[in-house]
């Protein structure tokens, strides 16, 4: 359990290590050059358009998988019902689609679904209506806002400015452009190590930070929180 608790540290620690090189790595490109505030933006209106992209295919996923146990829990159902004299063996019929239910519930519990623990008191068939009704127009919705928010960005900036855009998100090409390339290299090795199951990760007994590793991270966070706090000044409005 120790052992647990001291993972979760570590994972925890280098988490914070990542994500403060990150927002260091933005600043400093911010401070290289203003433009790259246009980057950042683009960047927003991508990753909030990819989310709800993917919340929408996610959407429709779940939607056919409650409707795929509404149909095994209705035939089942009716299997029981007609293999049952109601007025004769009750009680049976009642165990029985209990126990069609809690069998329902235990291969929904084992699928990948955001909404099954709802759909176990709602009803599947209820829970993928709720879902197409009330769910799903919110969510084309938002999609469609990005999407004019992206089209209006795009339509406004300069092609200097498109060019800095990149296709693809790749930390490393932006570490380089503000010499952080050291620092991108050790910290995305150091995680991925602990966070990816690679035949090293699974079979080194040792996921851990010893204390003098726990120490260089928790001293680089310091010195880049400091960093950062410093480079945020620098957008501080001069007051007159």
């Amino acid at each position: 359990m120790e052992q647990s608790f001291n993972f979760v540290e570590t994972i925890g620690v280098v988490a914070v290590a990542r994500y403060v090189f990150e927002m260091s790595l933005w600043l400093r490109l911010f401070s290289l050059d203003s433009r790259y505030g246009l980057v950042y933006y683009a960047e927003l209106l991508r990753t909030q358009r990819r989310y709800w992209k993917d919340y929408r295919v996610q959407l429709d996923r779940e939607i056919t998988l409650l409707r795929e146990f509404e149909d095994k829990e209705h035939n089942a159902q009716t299997r029981a019902m007609s293999n049952t004299s109601i007025s004769t063996d009750s009680r049976k019929l009642n165990d029985d689609l209990l126990s069609i239910r809690n069998h329902i519930d235990n291969e929904a519990a084992r699928r990948f679904s955001i909404y099954a623990e709802q759909a176990k008191t709602n009803g599947y068939g209820f829970q993928a209506y709720l879902l197409e009704k009330k769910v799903v127009p919110i969510i084309d919705q938002s999609l469609a806002n990005v999407d004019s928010e992206q089209t209006a960005f795009y339509a406004r900036i300069p092609q200097s400015i498109k060019v800095m855009i990149p296709a693809n998100w790749h930390w490393r090409q932006l570490a380089q452009k503000v010499g952080l390339t050291d620092e991108y290299d050790f910290i995305y090795s150091f995680s991925s190590k602990l966070l990816h199951a690679t035949p090293l990760s699974i079979t080194t007994d040792q996921k851990n930070l010893e204390l003098p590793e726990m120490a260089v991270f928790l001293k680089y966070i310091n010195i880049k929180i400091v960093e950062v706090i410093e480079l945020t000044r620098e957008y501080q409005p001069i007051a007159t």
